[in-house]
């Protein structure tokens, strides 16, 4: 699923209720805004690396550089 399509679902369910991937497409979204990051690439990297969205919470805050570094993978 593509990231675009994961955060049209996950918009769509609420972040509630929304499933995996969908919720990780909501979390690269939310950080977006936080972080000078594409929330795209982060969550292709993360996809990549099998991260889960709770995972990736993690990184943003202990290792924002880290999180950066997702869009690149």
């Amino acid at each position: 699923m593509t990231y675009e399509q994961a955060l049209k679902r996950g918009e769509k369910a609420g972040a509630s209720k929304a499933r995996t991937e969908e919720f990780l497409a909501l979390l690269c979204k939310s950080l977006a805004s936080l972080h000078a990051i594409n929330p795209a690439l982060v969550f292709e990297g993360a996809k990549k690396l099998n991260l889960t969205a709770k995972q990736v919470a993690k990184l943003a805050v202990d290792d924002p550089v880290g999180l950066g570094d997702l869009m690149f993978v």
